[in-house]
């Protein structure tokens, strides 16, 4: 056995105040993974560092292919689909793919309940069970609890800030209404009316 090994550390993002730095030099996971039947989404808004917002979601939400991104030209990021529910027991997963951060500016990752949304229900995400993981090529691993009791359709999650090539996570953990997401995320407007 090598002496000397350790295990990297695996950081759950409670406090919102202090970022967590981290670097990837081939790939970065963000998984949304809930145990309910409710229809999560995970969708990444981003801003470039010139000002132009954009997203990656799910291409139910406009029928296009294209809203999925792409793994080798920008935005660098691919969302791997909206997956049916899993056999009993199990969890839900949807995922996105980041592959290069360099032109970004500030990605916020956002989960939606897109069915009671659209349904006009009132929700919280106390119900589902929900977390966020986040796990670099080099192994750094971030968890994120969704798990907010306030009511609203919309979860910001976390943010990845890219300043000179340092990726930092912040732990964001704001609940929403969809009006309230629509003016305060960037790129929020891409999936709504």
């Amino acid at each position: 056995m090598a002496e000397g090994v350790q295990l990297k550390k695996k950081i759950c993002l409670r406090r919102k105040e202090k970022p967590a730095e981290f670097t990837f030099t081939q790939y970065l996971k963000v998984k949304l993974l809930w145990k309910s039947s409710t229809d999560l989404d995970l969708c990444i808004f981003y801003t470039k560092k010139d000002g132009e917002v954009g997203g990656v979601f799910s291409s139910m939400f406009r029928q296009k292919k294209s809203d999925m991104g792409a793994q080798d030209q920008f935005p660098f990021m691919l969302h791997t689909g909206d997956k049916a529910e899993p056999a009993e027991g199990g969890e839900s997963v949807e995922q996105i793919n980041v592959f290069n951060l360099d032109e970004i500016d500030t990605a916020n990752v956002v989960v939606l309940n897109y069915g009671k949304a659209i349904d006009g229900e009132e929700v919280n995400f106390a119900q589902d069970s929900g977390r966020v993981e986040i796990q670099s090529s080099e192994g750094d691993y971030f968890e994120v609890d969704i798990d907010a009791s306030e009511m609203g359709h919309v979860y910001h999650v976390c943010s990845i800030k890219n300043k000179d090539g340092v990726n930092s996570v912040v732990n964001e953990g704001v609940v929403m209404d969809l009006g309230t997401a629509f003016d305060k995320i960037p790129g929020f407007s891409l999936i709504c009316e």
